[in-house]
């Protein structure tokens, strides 16, 4: 049998803006109820940057603005639509269909669809824009930077309507974003304390990679569960991203609201670094699980 690393590069095809690609699912790529969405997102962010990389005819990534600072593809909002990833298993193949969009001047979208046995299981949107640090060495000084060395790209289809809502919710706020409350979590105090580590959660640019952000309100959400957390698997994430941490910042997560129907619970949560500075607003949706096959009407994220 072939290794799940030759089959994906066996089958994997990149062209500008698109990539696809079949493995065989182990270990690394699973977790106790199904596929792993650490693993997913990471995978997915990589291919994010390779996508702008393969747009702009670049082998190896490397981006820099007119001042020859480094420039980054930071990600400033995701949306996760996973109705089946409890159905992945050992041995399995997964299939993903990967499109990259332009969004606007600064920012890009990337669209991942997830297949088992040709049945969509989930769908994720990546939304980024480049930014660079304006003091060295603070990755709180990180800010959005012009960057204009891209061909064109598809635009976004009209029925991706997230990129959009999020750069809205950014501007306007998120309270009431999915019926959750929000603002109340400023007044709270933290139900977790992250304390980040460079080895785990800062990647090779030196900044706290976003899954990382993700696991930790995780890890709040599954505290609140207790006992129960085996019963439930996630079926929607979004998430706002506004910054970044320095090496060893610890991360407070406030869990802003919670609304358990016995059947579905649906929680926001709001991370903030030192000096409550805000860095991601977090809404989750979970279900009971249901072995049922599922189906994806629309991957409109």
């Amino acid at each position: 049998m072939k290794s799940s690393a030759e089959i994906a590069a066996t089958a994997q095809v990149r062209s500008q803006g698109g990539w696809q690609s079949i493995q065989t699912l182990g270990m690394p790529e699973l977790g106790y109820a199904g596929l792993s969405e650490n693993w997913m997102l990471k995978t997915l962010g990589h291919r994010h940057w390779r996508l702008i990389a393969n747009a702009a005819g670049q082998q190896h990534a490397s981006f820099k603005d007119r001042s020859g600072n480094d420039v980054y593809a930071a990600f400033c909002a995701l949306s996760l639509d996973c109705p089946g990833l409890f159905l992945a298993d050992l041995d399995d193949s997964l299939e993903t269909v990967s499109t990259l969009y332009r969004v606007s001047r600064a920012r890009l979208a990337s669209l991942h669809v997830l297949k088992l046995k040709g049945e969509p299981i989930a769908s994720v949107c990546l939304v980024s824009t480049f930014v660079s640090r304006m003091v060295v060495g603070e990755n709180a000084s990180v800010a959005r930077v012009d960057f204009a060395g891209l061909p064109a790209l598809p635009a976004l289809p009209a029925d991706l309507e997230f990129p959009h809502l999020a750069a809205r919710l950014a501007r306007s706020g998120a309270d009431r974003h999915l019926g959750l409350r929000m603002s109340q979590a400023e007044d709270k105090d933290p139900d977790l304390i992250y304390e980040t580590s460079p080895s785990l959660d800062f990647n090779r640019a030196g900044l706290v990679y976003f899954p990382s952000f993700v696991a930790a309100a995780e890890r709040a959400a599954s505290n609140r569960f207790g006992k129960m957390a085996h019963q439930y698997v996630l079926r929607r994430r979004d998430v706002l991203f506004f910054g970044n941490l320095d090496l060893n910042e610890p991360v407070a997560v406030r869990i802003a609201d919670w609304v358990d129907t016995g059947q579905k619970v649906k929680t926001s949560l709001l991370l903030t670094g030192v000096n409550e500075r805000r860095v991601c607003e977090v809404f989750c949706e979970y279900g009971k699980i249901n072995r049922e096959q599922p189906r994806l009407s629309a991957f409109g994220c």
